[in-house]
């Protein structure tokens, strides 16, 4: 079985460290992965416990103020174990951007979240406890909460929206004291505390404050006893998803939410806990069904084995990458060390295609190698693939692969008289349907690469993988030399920065290498390289999540205003000089 290692810091007043010990109670409870957990003050107090476990995967309860010592630390010194940390504050652009260094992955409790980072691991949210079946309500209406005493938790507006709104009601806030008093200073919960004792005015508005730092069950308890509980957080679109509604949730009383991104999670929910929509009385009151399907959402031991198997597949990723010919993953440069490596790959074009592969440039080959060697480790798991060839003309790839039987659908104006563009909008076009789509040394000789690439993704099953080549150079840019017959040559920039983002339902397989390569390749004066590109299709659930809009939309569009958009011209659309075409065929 996988042995996993969560780390933690030593400190209990601290949401952070709370966390810390709610994850590694509730990861416990499914089995896929044996964890392990320890806290740690130091990086050789950690190199100890890892040399004592030998654990598979290593789980970071980081933060940066509750684990300085992490930063620059030489963690490749702890083994081969990939590296999670958590990301506790993240929204949808932190994370589309984060780099995880110094760990391999990172993890985001946020469920809204489109994973489009090949580094970022969504995960869901859990309850820090079993639900719990809360006792009869109170007499009087009892409003609840709790937090860290910031000015921003909305403490004080909360006193004044009870007080407006009831003659009669009791409020309950428990500011429990931290850890580090530089971090939340007595002076800063006293300035709370007189604003929220200022905001009631009527003598039948009742308020209680606390300051216990309660376990999870004594904070769960403390909520269960009010009618409602609420949390008016003011808005931060730059901070993570709120933990607070996990414990509300685990109370099993009705609770009400400012709309703020910290409460994104929620926002479905209907009918709405929103104060901006409804009353805290009409709240309280209302049906409560939708919690109960949250409630069931965040059960500890669904969320513990999606967590797991999150993990596993991530760690599935890492050895994936490592067991390719050349060891160095998929979306990487292909120079020599690639040639020396895919010699099978090589072998089989020869074999399978061999008056095509007469008519080209050796060390041009190593895109179709590539190709046929990612395409047959894909099929091997996936023996009744739906492939699609987009740009098939004269590649020894799709041939090779055809002639061992496989079925593919090609699409090319020298084949079937088509662009992709023209079979996208074709009757015969079944978008979603497809397994595998490759198109090797094609992309640079789009016009529009950016809609050539959203139209395979859009027909690619969820799931489903795409597997491209492009003429790459890391320091081109545009106006710089290239070949007559390429639009243009890729950077890593401009793939992950460009590329990725228009297509926004897919992810790369695997954290881009291509800086990392050696551009050896010369033709019509231009040094460059050829570059592995491969991504796949989000799960179905992050594809509804992400909301991209269809090519077939903008198309429609552009027809009811009256335009023309040019055609999106594939590698044999545009018309070129028969001399520099004869030069492509041999080169590709």
């Amino acid at each position: 079985m996988t042995r996993g290692l969560i780390v933690s810091h030593k400190g209990e007043h601290c949401g952070v460290f709370q966390f810390g010990r709610n994850l590694f109670e509730t990861l416990s409870r499914a089995k896929e992965i044996a964890w392990s957990y320890c806290e740690c003050s130091s990086f050789d107090e950690l190199k100890a416990v890892v040399a004592k476990m030998g654990p598979d995967a290593i789980l970071f309860n980081h933060h940066p103020y509750t684990m300085p010592w992490l930063a620059g630390a030489p963690v490749r010194e702890l083994g081969n174990a990939p590296l999670f940390g958590l990301l506790h504050q993240v929204s949808q652009e932190i994370a589309d951007a984060a780099d995880p260094a110094p760990f391999d992955f990172l993890i985001c409790l946020d469920p809204t979240l489109v994973a489009r980072n090949p580094r970022i691991l969504r995960a869901p949210r859990f309850l820090p406890v079993n639900p719990a079946t809360p006792p009869a309500p109170p007499e009087i209406f009892t409003v609840g909460s709790f937090g860290f005493a910031t000015p921003t938790k909305g403490f004080d507006r909360l006193c004044a929206m009870v007080n407006a709104e009831f003659d009669r009601a009791r409020i309950r806030i428990n500011m429990p004291v931290h850890d580090d008093p530089s971090l939340l200073p007595d002076t800063m919960m006293k300035a709370v505390v007189d604003k929220c004792r200022t905001a009631i005015t009527k003598p039948g508005v009742e308020l209680e404050i606390t300051h216990h730092f309660w376990s999870n069950a004594d904070i769960v308890k403390f909520l269960g006893e009010n009618t409602i509980n609420a949390f008016l957080y003011e808005d931060s679109p730059s901070t993570g998803i709120s933990s607070c509604v996990d414990f509300a949730l685990a109370s099993g009383r009705p609770f009400a939410l400012t709309r703020t991104s910290m409460f994104r999670n929620l926002f479905h929910l209907n009918p709405s806990v929103f104060i901006e929509d409804r009353k805290l009385a009409d709240i309280a009151a209302g049906d409560t069904r939708m919690l109960d399907a949250a409630r069931a959402e965040a059960l500890p031991e669904a969320a513990a084995k999606e967590w797991n198997l999150s993990i596993l597949e991530a760690i599935g990723s890492t050895k994936a990458a490592r067991t390719t010919p050349d060891g160095r993953g998929y979306n990487k440069i292909l120079d020599d060390r690639s040639r020396a490596a895919y010699t099978e790959a090589l072998a089989d074009l020869a074999r399978y295609a061999p008056e095509m592969i007469a008519r080209k440039i050796e060390r041009a080959n190593i895109q179709q190698a590539f190709g046929l060697d990612v395409c047959k480790r894909f099929l091997a798991d996936h023996p009744n693939a739906r492939i699609l060839a987009a740009g098939s003309f004269e590649d020894t790839a799709v041939e090779s692969l055809r002639n061992m039987g496989y079925r593919i659908d090609e699409i090319d104006p020298n084949v079937n008289g088509m662009t992709l563009q023209d079979f996208y909008v074709s009757p015969k076009a079944q978008l979603g349907s497809y397994d595998l789509v490759v198109s090797v040394s094609v992309l640079e000789h789009v016009a529009d690469d950016e809609q050539f690439v959203r139209i395979i993704s859009e027909f690619l099953r969820p799931g489903g993988l795409a597997v491209l080549t492009v003429d790459f150079a890391e320091k081109w840019k545009p106006g710089a030399n290239k070949p007559i017959v390429d639009f243009r040559l890729y950077t890593t920039r401009d793939i992950c920065d460009r590329l990725m983002p228009a297509i926004g339902d897919c992810v790369l397989v695997d954290p881009p290498r291509w800086a990392e390569g050696v551009e050896d390749f010369e033709y019509e004066g231009s040094q460059y390289g050829f570059a592995g590109f491969v991504f796949r299709k989000l799960d179905a659930a992050s594809v509804r999540r992400a909301n991209v809009t269809p090519v077939w939309r903008e198309m429609l569009a552009d027809a009811q205003r009256g335009g023309k958009k040019a055609a999106a011209a594939d590698k044999m659309t545009t018309i070129r000089p028969m001399s520099a075409i004869k030069r492509w065929f041999s080169k590709n």
